[in-house]
């Protein structure tokens, strides 16, 4: 383990001391190394009762920003990972709740952080250690903020310090098994998909055994949510490994085992045209991820690698990736979404749009802003799909019919029967044809 001066400064200036002795940092890209010694299951836990309040944010956000001001100049790698190893101090003493508030904070102040809100999120759910009894309790410190980076974090340490040993039904269904019996549809949802980006920790990358104890879940839906971390996580560790991203080391996870292929630049359907079918629809919602990256960040290339991905159902679902992609890329801007989805194939323009306010509005509290977006857009097909993708996400925020009814409304009758059709709340509303 590695505890730098650098680090120890942070960790002082943030408080984050026990008797008097700072905390050794639980950071991904020091840790995975020493998790073979670790005995059969470690029933060390991050505390589950906070000791700092998060209205210290302010103070320790600007702390953590004097602290790391030096490495400013080297802002994608230096800059962001000592901010990183600060949040991730915080969390790994129980003080998750603080660690995003600071999160808040110093993206505040530096609004350049934004792009990097994400993995940042990631960092700190990565340093919070936690067992099957501990697991529910620590990842209800989390929220849906930075598309939930906290809990895919959390989750992918819980499954990385069991690799090598049996992966035992209580074990695996035990952080999200927690959370059920409540009206938080959503935080299910992202503990469901945080367990798929956690599989891929505990198999080393190796998609269809991830995909096999995604399937050991118990509904439909449960597996379908697994499914999007499990690809989402084997896209991450091709971009680490053959597009130079993860040197923040905020993304450093296990490593993939010798015989499993992350990345063809020959083909760049792949793994989606490797995968048995069934899982196909989830792979390609994510495929662009290597695509883009592939391309060159060309949004007219790619599109012609989404048009060859097979049946109507695949393709959209592709050009539903793009769209994500273009919203990440536009930093929530709705201009920049605009400009790249408007170089997608006339099939696929819709899905794009449908993609990027399903980014826009991926959590119940970004809600609104997927609404605004779906009114700036003049009226036809493009509105309608992105009104659909509206209600896609409400689906998974509202388990009861009256709640998704409640958000799809809007002044135009065209917006509300496309989101209600997409909720699945369609019986007021005439239904359109889906891919």
């Amino acid at each position: 383990m590695i505890f730098t001066p650098r680090i120890a400064a942070a960790i002082a200036l943030a408080g984050v001391v026990l008797s008097g002795t700072p905390l050794r940092l639980l950071a991904q890209h020091d840790e995975h190394m020493s998790m073979p010694a670790m005995s059969a299951d470690t029933l060390a836990s991050a505390p589950t009762t906070p000791t700092r309040s998060v209205a210290d944010s302010a103070f320790v956000g600007d702390s953590v920003l004097r602290i790391c001001k030096p490495h400013i100049a080297h802002f994608a790698d230096a800059y962001a990972t000592c901010i990183g190893d600060a949040l991730a101090a915080l969390s790994a003493a129980g003080n998750i709740a603080l660690a995003m508030g600071t999160l808040d904070w110093v993206e505040h102040r530096n609004p350049a952080l934004i792009l990097l809100g994400h993995p940042l999120a990631h960092a700190l759910g990565y340093a919070v250690r936690s067992t099957p009894k501990t697991a529910t309790a620590l990842l209800s410190e989390c929220d849906d903020r930075y598309q939930s980076g906290c809990y895919h974090g959390i989750l992918q340490r819980y499954f990385d310090v069991r690799i090598g040993m049996p992966l035992a039904n209580a074990v695996l269904l035990a952080p999200c098994d927690g959370l059920r019996g409540t009206n938080q549809q959503f935080r299910i949802f992202d503990c469901l998909h945080g367990t798929g980006h956690g599989l891929m920790m505990y198999h080393r990358y190796d998609v269809n055994a991830s995909l096999a104890d995604c399937d050991r879940l118990r509904t439909p839906w449960d597996q379908n949510s697994c499914y999007g971390g499990v690809f989402m996580e084997h896209n991450m560790g091709a971009r680490m490994k053959f597009f130079g991203d993860g040197n923040l080391g905020m993304h450093s996870h296990a490593m993939p085992a010798a015989n499993v292929v992350l990345f063809k630049p020959d083909d760049l359907q792949y793994p989606c045209d490797a995968t048995p079918e069934r899982y196909r629809v989830e792979c390609y919602e994510l495929q662009p991820d290597l695509i883009l990256p592939a391309v060159q960040e060309d949004y007219r290339k790619a599109s012609v690698v989404c048009d060859a991905a097979g049946t109507p159902r695949l393709v959209a679902s592709c050009y539903s990736g793009l769209g994500r992609n273009a919203s990440g890329a536009s930093a929530f801007q709705f201009a920049g979404i605009r400009r790249r989805c408007d170089l997608a194939s006339p099939y696929g323009k819709p899905f794009c749009y449908q993609g990027a306010v399903r980014h826009l509005a991926y959590a119940p509290s970004e809600l609104p802003r997927g609404v605004a977006f779906c009114k700036s857009l003049p009226e036809g097909e493009t509105r309608a799909r992105c009104w659909d993708g509206i209600g896609l996400q409400v689906s998974g925020f509202f388990a009861d019919i009256a709640s998704r009814q409640k958000a799809c409304q809007s002044d135009l009758p065209g917006d509300v029967a496309a989101c209600l059709e997409g909720a699945g709340a369609e019986q007021a509303a005439g239904s359109r044809n889906r891919p």
